[in-house]
């Protein structure tokens, strides 16, 4: 008797599902250069997941420029920086809804990919140039109450700091530098053993003024809840995060009016679905989040470390042997240990709530497979910054008396505290449909479809007269069409049809089609039976362009703006061109050209993907910030 075996490729590999621009596609039929990320990998202690992504993620570069909480949020880019326009970063849509990384909890995360070719992205038309990030967050289902708790503590820990010299070796090497410039020594010989041993530290300290205002560790701590389950109508999940992180710099405990440095968030998320009937469901969204930051009283944290640039071990002491606090320089600055610890205190708060609704309808009365959903949305931001600033006395000494008392000099006069406050706010309203269709003929031919409307308008509701009040639009429509033979060869066909109406009539609008194919040869009898190694093996190609409006920050930058009341050089008033405006301004278009392979050998214990990309932008806006006086105009 004789035994046939035919080795055929596991169905759970066939039938995974990935995240598409604008859906999802089954893994073996996806032709474009999408990575798909594990979740699991996410769940770390991180401030957000802008941190996590460098080097998880093959082509995307991320860069942390600051580790103070608050700033300490990387910035990305997907297969590098490919403009200097306002904005170099991926779009990045939670749940379809535009949105930004840190503003989740990498607990809530189902699903997270990242679109880099053409093919994938062109479906968002002016907005998927710098590539796009999709993510989705968890849903309820079926089944008894699961409850899921999470807590970490993290210490961060300064494993250097630079080594600076100490007062007796800089008035050595400053009396050096005086002595080569034909100079007489800055420090005489009896100032140089009173800085060498210490003997007067008021008026010949010896600060390092990072060691001053800086901790070597700080601490954050982060709890993390949820609820997730329902039954066979509806079901729901349910979260909420709590993060809180301290800076690592030194605070006087002996000043009172201040808060420690600080950032606290606050994240919630609700998600319910209820079938209304077999065939129609309904989605119920709710997400937001509170972050705090806590600062000194001058707020911008930048001016500590301008400061501590500026200070040689010698310039003045952090206070005086009599407790006064000292100025130093021809400008009376502040010394950092003061903008630190006696300038007051300050807080930036930052609201999100997003409401979101959306119907899904599944129409196989119609034909097997099509499928219609329309979403709406509404974003609402809220900003509030409080500052209590005051300023105590600050003096200056040089000299002592025959007595030996400090001679000090009142250079800047204390005063209360100060309270200012300042809010905005920003609204967005997205309104989303499309209608999906997916089917199999005869075991082989796979076919699919879909048909995609987009509308969004944002603005910032303070403004009531300038331009920022008119609300910022954007409107498209977006398909793709999808074909498949035995799981083997496929092919896709996607466009954008979007715009944006920061440009002017005529030039709102553009077009950006793609194209990919793709070739599974595990797919063969041939190759499974003499190639069992090879689990899977997917060979692809894409084309297309794909474009970018946020090109720069400005409302209507084909618009000259002109000024009736300018001053003129004689003293009299007159009209002059404030911007000139960029009369032929279009978006960017970016072409892009992928070519990969992807594999999975050794009982899919080892994975390879390579790609080969090339992308030309082309339409890169630079404004001219300077002009010559004869052209009359300020840009």
């Amino acid at each position: 008797s004789h035994v046939k075996i035919v080795m055929k490729q596991a169905v759970q590999e066939l039938e995974e599902m990935v995240v598409v621009g604008l859906g999802q596609q089954r893994k073996a039929s996806v032709v474009g250069a999408i990575t798909s990320v594990d979740v699991g990998s996410l769940q770390v202690p991180a401030t957000s997941i802008n941190n996590m992504l460098g080097g998880r993620v093959a082509g995307v570069i991320s860069m942390q420029s600051s580790g103070e909480p608050g700033k300490n949020i990387s910035e990305f880019w997907v297969r590098g920086i490919g403009t200097f326009g306002a904005s170099s970063g991926a779009l990045v849509l939670i749940d379809g809804l535009e949105g930004t990384l840190n503003q989740i909890d990498p607990a809530d995360i189902e699903s997270f990919s990242v679109l880099k070719d053409a093919s994938a992205t062109a479906v968002y038309g002016v907005r998927g140039a710098n590539g796009v990030v999709l993510i989705t967050t968890k849903r309820g289902g079926s089944g008894k109450l699961k409850i899921t708790t999470r807590s970490n503590v993290k210490l961060s820990l300064l494993k250097r700091l630079p080594d600076y010299l100490d007062a007796y070796d800089y008035a050595t090497l400053a009396n050096e530098a005086s002595v080569v410039s034909g100079n007489q020594p800055r420090y005489s010989d009896i100032q140089l053993e009173l800085i060498r041993y210490g003997l007067d530290n008021d008026l010949y300290p010896n600060v390092n003024w990072q060691k001053e205002i800086l901790n070597t560790a700080s601490w954050q701590n982060t709890h993390y809840i949820s609820a997730q389950g329902g039954g066979t109508v509806a079901r729901y999940f349910m979260s909420l995060g709590i993060s809180s992180e301290s800076a690592a710099y030194k605070q006087d405990e002996s000043s009172k009016y201040r808060k420690d440095v600080s950032y606290n968030t606050y994240n919630y998320r609700a998600n319910l679905d209820i079938n209304l009937t077999k065939t129609t469901q309904l989605y119920l969204g709710l997400d937001g989040y509170i972050s705090i930051n806590n600062l000194p009283g001058m707020m911008d944290t930048d001016w500590l470390w301008s400061s501590q640039a500026q200070l040689t071990p010698l310039t003045v002491p952090t206070k005086y042997s009599n407790g006064l606090l000292p100025a130093y320089g021809k400008d009376d600055l502040i010394s950092p240990y003061v903008l630190l610890n006696h300038t007051g205190m300050s807080t930036k708060e930052d609201y999100k709530n997003m409401v979101t609704l959306a119907v899904n309808q599944d129409l196989k009365f119609i034909t097997k497979g099509l499928t219609a959903k329309v979403q709406v949305a509404l974003d609402n931001r809220a900003y509030l910054t409080e500052k209590r600033h005051k300023m105590p006395d600050l003096y200056n000494s040089s000299r002592r008396t025959p007595d030996g008392e400090l001679v000090m000099i009142k250079r800047v006069n204390a005063y209360d505290a100060k309270y200012e406050s300042n809010e905005s706010q920003w609204r967005k309203y997205f309104l989303e449909a499309n209608i999906h269709y997916d089917n199999v003929f005869d075991q082989k031919h796979r076919i699919g479809g879909l048909l995609y409307y987009y509308m969004s308008s944002e603005k910032w509701t303070i403004y009531r007269t300038s331009m920022l009040a008119i609300p910022k639009k954007y409107q498209g429509i977006s398909g793709r069409v999808t074909y498949g033979f035995k799981d083997t060869y496929m092919i896709d066909a996607n466009f954008g049809y979007t715009g944006s109406e920061n440009f002017k009539k005529g030039e709102q609008f553009g077009f950006f089609p793609s194209v990919a194919l793709g070739w599974v040869p595990s797919q063969y009898e041939w190759t499974q039976k003499n190639m069992p190694f090879l689990n899977f093996l997917k060979l692809r190609a894409s084309y297309g362009t794909v474009g970018n409006d946020r090109i720069t920050d400005d409302r209507f930058p084909y618009l000259t703006i002109v000024n009736t009341n300018a001053a003129g050089g004689w003293g009299g008033s007159g009209l002059i061109e404030t911007v000139v405006g960029a009369d032929n301004l279009k978006w960017e278009k970016s072409t892009k050209a992928d070519v990969g392979i992807e594999a999975k050998l050794l009982n899919n214990n080892l994975e390879f993907v390579l790609d080969v990309f090339h992308d030309n932008r082309e339409g890169i806006f630079q404004r001219r910030t300077q002009l010559p006086a004869w052209v009359g105009s300020m840009t």
